[in-house]
């Protein structure tokens, strides 16, 4: 069946798929999705299974949302394949969303790790919600270590987040001190670390 001979909905969510809209670069349409059912319900998720392939870091929560355990495989294999870093993000909060890996942290810290500008802001934002030591250890290592200021000046912002002594991760009562992991001076932002330390009882070494 030809997509112009398919519902309205459908239509509206295969469009979304194309991302030639704005509105459709961050991700698909979901409402669309979640409201089809049947075999155009199906044919909707495997067209975003095909995406994934594509490297398409829009697929992996849609399909996670959509509680689709068909997607589960195709991800694994992205994962452990060539996917970029944004998209083993995606593919690694999903996975854990759907219950088939135990959590996305490791994954995630190792993104960061990587020190991919527009893959590491993907992961220190989805560094946001985590808790972990691999997580605490991979923003203590980004604040010295990563190429994007923006994200060693997040990765800052997050440690007052994690330890607690801040109600959201832009933490802005600190940003005084984790403003300057943002400086280009490797000393500058280490006496900034080290203060970060010093604040949420957290050892300098473990930036390694």
């Amino acid at each position: 069946m030809t997509t112009e001979a398919r519902s309205e909905t459908f239509q509206r969510f295969a469009q979304s798929v194309a991302g030639k809209r704005p509105d459709d670069r961050e991700s698909v349409d979901v409402e669309a999705l979640l409201a089809l059912e049947k075999e155009e319900r199906r044919a909707a998720e495997q067209m975003l299974i095909e995406r994934i392939a594509a490297d398409d870091w829009r697929a992996p929560p849609a399909l996670a949302l959509a509680e689709c355990r068909g997607a589960v495989m195709p991800m694994k294999r992205a994962l452990a394949g060539d996917a970029s870093g944004r998209m083993k993000v995606a593919i690694a909060l999903a996975l854990e969303k759907l219950e088939a890996i135990d959590k996305a942290d490791p994954i995630v810290a190792d993104v960061l790790r990587e020190g991919d500008p527009d893959s590491g802001l993907a992961a220190v934002v989805a560094a946001e919600e985590m808790k972990s030591p691999e997580i605490r250890d991979a923003l203590a290592w980004s604040c010295l270590n990563h190429p994007s200021r923006t994200v060693r000046v997040s990765a800052g912002a997050n440690l007052f987040y994690m330890a607690g002594l801040a109600e959201d991760p832009m933490a802005m009562d600190f940003r005084p001190i984790y403003i300057d992991l943002g400086e280009d001076d490797p000393a500058v932002r280490r006496r900034a670390f080290e203060q970060i330390c010093d604040i949420v009882g957290m050892p300098p070494e473990v930036a390694g």
